[in-house]
């Protein structure tokens, strides 16, 4: 899901992402899926393969590097390097830090991405720095020489308080979004991780996806704009228009 969804948003392309969450099945009604955008660790490439050509590969990874990450590469039998593994915050990966991009567009691209993320079956795993809109903490890296470091921030909790109060902050915007999604998600138990999912093809753009309950009286369309343009498209017969990474759950 991680390198994934980073594809999608990068190519403004939501084929790849939901073609393969339409393959997604439980192997029993005892278990469910653990999913995650973030971690301590970076973002795995190897689960990709396969999925995402070498050409799509090497695109992120450079793609990455452009945005002030870092990459972490194993080394094969034949003396090459292979990367598997980019380290980088995931919001940095998602908008270049040096970019003079909007900030407000920066963030509505970065919690459509966690919206994917919440709205698959299973049960979500939000760390730690994407709920607070941590950026890439390169200063810790050449304190620890480590490339994961980058996403492994100690932050000092006044700061972060003050941060949170502070509305015209990346941390207030991220954090404020974030919690009206968590609190849609805990009402509705159409997101109940043992029920049911469709992927729908509505437009290249979007990934939709409706969630229905495990006895099937509730039902949620979530739909999420992938791209930096407004598209329009019908579905369950209404005509629907989604402003550029707009997220809409109805």
């Amino acid at each position: 899901l991680p390198p994934l969804t980073l594809h999608t948003f990068h190519t403004g392309d939501a084929r790849i992402l939901s073609n393969w969450a339409r393959t997604l099945t439980l192997p029993s009604d005892k278990t469910t899926f653990f999913n995650f955008l973030a971690s301590h660790d970076g973002i795995g490439l190897n689960p990709a393969r396969g999925i995402l050509s070498d050409t799509e590969i090497d695109s992120l990874v450079n793609k990455v590097i452009e945005h002030g990450g870092l990459i972490s590469y194993k080394h094969n039998a034949d003396g090459t390097q292979s990367p598997y593994e980019m380290n980088i915050n995931y919001f940095d990966a998602l908008s270049n830090p040096n970019s003079n991009e909007p900030l407000d567009t920066q963030v509505s691209r970065f919690i459509a991405a966690q919206a994917i993320m919440l709205s698959l079956i299973g049960m979500p795993g939000i760390y730690f720095h994407s709920l607070f809109g941590s950026r890439g903490w390169t200063e810790g890296v050449q304190q620890t020489g480590r490339n994961r470091t980058i996403n492994r921030e100690k932050l000092q909790f006044d700061d972060l308080r003050n941060q949170l109060a502070d509305e015209s902050s990346l941390r207030f915007k991220v954090f404020n979004k974030y919690s009206e999604l968590l609190k849609t998600r805990s009402t509705s138990p159409a997101f109940d991780p043992h029920g049911t999912q469709k992927i729908m093809d509505v437009h290249p753009s979007v990934f939709a996806v409706e969630r229905i309950s495990p006895d099937g009286q509730s039902r949620m369309l979530c739909l999420h704009n992938v791209s930096q343009k407004s598209v329009s498209f019908s579905v369950n017969e209404k005509h629907i228009t989604l402003e550029p990474y707009q997220v809409l759950w109805q």
